[in-house]
């Protein structure tokens, strides 16, 4: 049966924005919390797929109620009736650069503003142009200045919707992750969240100059702007294509590369699931050849041949699948609780008898029960609630099973040292 929704008005300073009221069952004792949600609000001016956008300060009355996931828009969910200083969650979603939008929200329980920003993904969002045209910004990602945009207007905006604009947790999953770290770099950062909770983060593991070919081959036409918006969509699709069957195990598209010594002082949490894409691997690793095939087809996966055998010691049994999760994920997990100037803090959710995939953290996190209250007191004060990682590399390993927390030390230093390149 469908929650009974009525209409709500905010006015902001963006625009006058209708959205619906819903009567939500959001906690374990049943009780119903209201909701208002708005819907696919824009918050950028974007002329074409491969122009960086611009500014949109008023959208005038905006029907909020219908979602648009083809906008590049964010979403909001707030309790209602509407209040004043509730900490805001901004949530970038996952989707390897090529999937999702802002159109979905998770569900909200408790007491903050839920912002969810959509962003460019495919060629439009990530490609970067040829160098031999300066005037393209070769060197800009495009989804990412879609939600630094995103994030100046929920500056201007939250207040209406009952958020503390001065009080903003960026939460990045995988992809979304990327791009929430990408911009704790100094040369992006501009103070519009205080804090980062990185989940899953990706990074392509070489440079995009070293895949460019493949794609001018694929598309028949040089890397530029205008090139690119010459070109109808269908062979914009089969380009990529070709570029993703390359790369089916990396990220085929994604900023690069990972510095966190230039990210500015930001607090961040960063967190990975313990097999994170198991599955990928599941196939080869039911073969008794399980070993030989990791060991060649490691340093296609960045891992140095010679570390092989000391990593397939803390990787086994699935030594195929956790290859491909600690290249694509958790040697940048690593790197960024290592690296970053700021406090970090690292989790690590774990399961019983079973693999921790990739996003099996996302339902606890953003559902009634430990891990959204332990998320909601991380958003108020800005507190993780466990030790930082620091010169001890301390890890929190959460249990998604049983909801019970775990520190010990040093759980992904096989990772670091199997794809160090000394």
């Amino acid at each position: 049966m469908d929650c009974p929704t009525q209409p709500v008005t905010v006015t902001a300073p963006g625009g006058t924005f209708h959205g619906t009221v819903n009567q939500d069952s959001v906690n374990q004792d049943s009780v119903n919390q209201a909701t208002a949600t708005f819907h696919s609000l824009r918050y950028s001016h974007i002329p074409d797929p491969f122009t960086a956008p611009a500014p949109l300060d008023y959208s005038g009355e905006v029907d909020a109620t219908t979602p648009r996931p083809d906008d590049v828009a964010l979403s909001i969910r707030t309790p209602y009736p509407l209040r004043q200083e509730l900490p805001v969650m901004v949530y970038i979603h996952g989707g390897r650069f090529e999937t999702g939008t802002h159109a979905d929200l998770p569900q909200l329980a408790g007491d903050y503003v839920l912002v969810k920003i959509g962003y460019r993904v495919g060629l439009p969002g990530l490609l970067r142009f040829s160098s031999s045209a300066p005037e393209d910004n070769y060197f800009r990602y495009r989804a990412i200045d879609d939600v630094a945009q995103g994030l100046e207007w929920v500056q201007r905006n939250i207040e209406s919707f009952g958020g503390d604009p001065t009080n903003v947790t960026v939460i990045g999953q995988s992809a979304g992750a990327t791009i929430a770290l990408w911009l704790c770099r100094r040369d992006h950062y501009r103070g519009a969240f205080r804090r980062v909770l990185a989940l899953s983060p990706c990074f392509p593991r070489d440079p995009f100059e070293a895949r460019a070919a493949t794609l001018r081959a694929a598309l028949g036409i040089p890397l530029t702007r205008e090139s690119l918006r010459a070109l109808p969509p269908q062979r914009l699709a089969r380009g990529y294509a070709a570029l993703r069957k390359k790369y089916r195990f990396d990220i085929a598209l994604g900023p690069y590369p990972l510095n966190p010594e230039d990210f500015a002082n930001i607090p961040i949490v960063v967190t990975s699931t313990r097999q994170e894409f198991a599955n990928l691997g599941a196939r080869y690793d039911a073969s008794p050849a399980r070993y030989p095939l990791a060991y060649l087809l490691a340093p296609r996966f960045g891992m140095r041949r010679q570390a092989v055998r000391t990593w397939a010691n803390f990787a086994q049994p699935g030594v195929v699948g956790q290859l491909i999760s600690d290249s694509c994920i958790r040697r940048w997990v690593q790197q960024v609780a290592v690296g970053a100037p700021g406090p970090t803090w690292m989790l690590e959710f774990v399961r019983q008898g079973q693999p921790a995939l990739h996003c099996q953290e996302l339902d606890p996190l953003f559902a009634p029960g430990p891990l959204n209250d332990w998320l909601q007191e991380f958003a108020r004060t800005g507190q993780p609630g466990f030790t930082p990682f620091g010169p001890e590399h301390a890890v929190l390993r959460w249990d998604l099973d049983t909801a019970t927390a775990t520190l010990t030390h040093g759980a992904l230093d096989y990772v670091e040292q199997a794809f160090s390149e000394d």
